[in-house]
Order: C-alpha cells, then sequence, then structure tokens
C-alpha cells in the first residue's frame, strides 16, 4: 500500500490527518498540525497548494479525532518496563487489555491507539502519565505505516 491508501484507511476511521515535512513530526504552517483533514481530496488539495508537504510524513490531529494514544517510549526511559510494572502493581494481565492497532516508532518505542467511543468524554493529555508512558489526547501525532506490530 501507498501512503495514500493509508490516509483514505484513517481517514474513513474518522481520524483528521495532517502532512508533516518531509523527515520531520511537524507540520510549519501556521495553524500547524490543526491543517488536517477527514477528507482526502481537501488534504489532497492543501498539499497541492503546499507542495513542500507533498512527499512528507503523515500525522493524525487527535484534537479533533476520536482516538487516545498510549505513546510507550523506550529511548529516555524504559516505558515498556515502566507500563508492565503498572500492570502487575494493579494485578492486571498485558493480555487482558483490549486489541488495538500499534505501531513500532523510529526510537524502538509503541503507538497504541484508542478509539473513543461516541458520547464517552476523552481522557486528557498527560505526559509522563507513568515513567515513560504518555497518553495523548490533544495533540499531533506523526504515524508512519512503518512496523506494525499486532495488538
Amino acid at each position: 500500500m501507498n501512503k495514500w491508501d493509508y490516509i483514505k484507511q484513517y481517514q474513513q476511521a474518522g481520524t483528521y490527518v495532517f502532512m508533516a515535512l518531509p523527515n520531520q513530526k511537524h507540520n510549519g504552517i501556521a495553524g500547524g498540525f490543526h491543517n488536517s483533514f477527514a477528507n482526502g481530496d481537501e488534504l489532497r488539495q492543501w498539499v497541492t497548494q503546499h507542495p513542500d508537504y507533498q512527499n512528507g510524513n503523515v500525522g493524525i490531529d487527535l484534537s479533533k479525532s476520536n482516538l487516545v494514544v498510549v505513546d510507550i517510549d523506550k529511548h529516555k526511559h524504559n516505558g515498556m518496563a515502566s507500563i508492565l510494572s503498572w500492570f502487575k502493581t494493579h494485578q492486571i494481565a498485558p493480555d487482558t487489555i483490549q486489541d488495538t492497532y500499534v505501531e513500532q516508532t523510529p526510537t524502538g518505542g509503541l503507538h497504541a491507539f484508542y478509539i473513543i467511543p461516541s458520547g464517552q468524554d476523552k481522557p486528557r493529555n498527560v505526559i509522563n502519565a507513568i515513567n515513560g508512558v504518555d497518553v495523548l489526547s490533544e495533540t499531533g501525532i506523526t504515524v508512519a505505516p512503518s512496523i506494525i506490530a499486532e495488538g
């Protein structure tokens, strides 16, 4: 699949997609990651007006989308060890967590995506909710149809 096939899948799932600069994680146009669209034609039109983004990375505007991402880092702190310890402390078997879409990040961490059902409030955005684990709900996050982990 190419990048636009992934974008179509994201948008069909109700996500707002933005384009980041090539090899970067941000959108440098005024409005930043809020330059996001749930419609592929609108996104393509935006890219036509901003050709520097044509070969850019794909991002999701979590502030507009009904998604929350649990970002488990491995570069500064071992978030995987932290979350497994948290599961153990709270007597939660990791395999009882609902299946979800998970991507491996370029630094070896994980992004676990969770859909927030209509009518339910999204959890707040919390950086370092536990050591090395962020709960992302009101920011932009780059995704790359990269390494897909089974969830």
